[in-house]
């Protein structure tokens, strides 16, 4: 079924992204203009596909009872591969290359931390690169097993819906974030990317509307959390709440010692991510002959004013907390807009 049909019906494919637990869906109008409807629904236990409490017919009831609640139109669903079930990385091959599907099996082939025959494996290109005195093309290749790929699919079929497409995360991101850059001159802009997920990071490069460079980063909320747990001396639960919940509360409302403490625990971890993302952005730079970006746009369930500023402290370019409901009508009263990228990239999908 062609997107048009679909827009015609008055309503996207919706978008379902689940991590750790926490399922998210979005569905937009036919002409992704407008919020439809959005659902969050966190599963007790930390549901995982793949293990016993996250066999396929108990993911697909869950699903199933969410879907119905939430008023989701149609049965049609875009699913995000996420940070646990992708192997992702930047290859280089010779410019002469002539059956380059062959090459990128082959280099993707010994460094996969599975065997080659299990998996499904995908590439971008990523540009031209000069290495010495010779060019050579990047690629960006994905990697994914077979059976994560099976098991997404019968839940969602046990669910009784459709799923159009499975989806790298972070070809999601990008286009959820692309969607906001109205002018051309826009788009043929340099954007940079940093999504904080529960089970880890994305790091995105972009340069003239196309990625060039994309890694997932060991650096997750979890990691934060923990850390205040630490220097606090409370149970990682407690430090959830206080962490998260003292940034829906008005700034004369909170506490300054327990915002110092927080951010005197969170200065290790912090300080870590940004080593990992200027080595990336030197990265770019060398290989692209790019110019650094003019901001970083934050975004994942760390998306805030707060972590942004420092980032922009370690980094030094302007970081901007993303909003990734920004282009549309009808956009959810939530605290924690950043979390939805990935479920609203996945909304904006169409058939190409």
């Amino acid at each position: 079924m062609a997107w048009g049909i679909l827009g015609q019906n008055g309503y996207s494919v919706a978008g379902l992204h689940f991590e750790d637990g926490t399922l998210r869906i979005v569905q937009l109008d036919g002409r992704r203009r407008k919020v439809l409807r959005v659902m969050e629904r966190r599963w007790p236990g930390q549901v995982v596909p793949g293990q016993k409490e996250g066999s396929p017919e108990k993911l697909g009831r869950l699903l199933r009872q969410a879907w119905r609640q939430g008023g989701f139109l149609g049965r049609q669903v875009t699913v995000a591969l996420g940070n646990g079930d992708l192997f992702v990385q930047n290859l280089r091959l010779p410019q002469d290359t002539a059956d380059i599907d062959g090459v990128v099996c082959n280099e993707a082939g010994s460094r996969l931390p599975f065997p080659l025959d299990e998996a499904e494996l995908r590439y971008l290109p990523a540009g031209t690169i000069r290495q010495g005195d010779s060019l050579r093309h990047e690629v960006i290749v994905f990697a994914c097993r077979r059976q994560v790929i099976a098991e997404k699919l019968a839940w969602i079929e046990e669910a009784g819906l459709c799923c159009r497409a499975l989806e790298a995360a972070p070809a999601a991101l990008f286009r959820c974030y692309q969607a906001q850059l109205r002018r051309e001159s826009d788009r043929r802009e340099m954007i940079a990317l940093v999504s904080i997920q529960q089970t880890g990071t994305i790091f995105l490069v972009s340069d003239r509307g196309q990625p060039n460079f994309i890694k997932h980063i060991d650096f997750s909320s979890r990691q934060l959390d923990e850390a205040v747990a630490r220097y606090l001396g409370l149970s990682v639960e407690d430090a959830v709440g206080l962490r998260h919940h003292r940034g829906d509360r008005r700034e004369e409302g909170r506490d300054p010692e327990v915002d110092r403490a927080i951010a005197e625990a969170l200065e290790a971890p912090l300080d870590s991510l940004c080593h990992e993302l200027i080595m990336c952005l030197r990265y770019c730079s060398v290989s692209f002959r790019i110019s650094p970006p003019r901001e970083v746009i934050l975004s994942g369930v760390e998306s805030n004013p707060e972590l942004a500023q420092a980032l922009a402290q370690r980094l030094n370019i302007r970081v901007r907390a993303g909003d990734p409901f920004l282009p549309f009508e009808n956009a959810p009263a939530t605290s924690h807009k950043g979390a939805w990228d990935i479920a609203v990239g996945l909304a904006l999908w169409e058939e190409s």
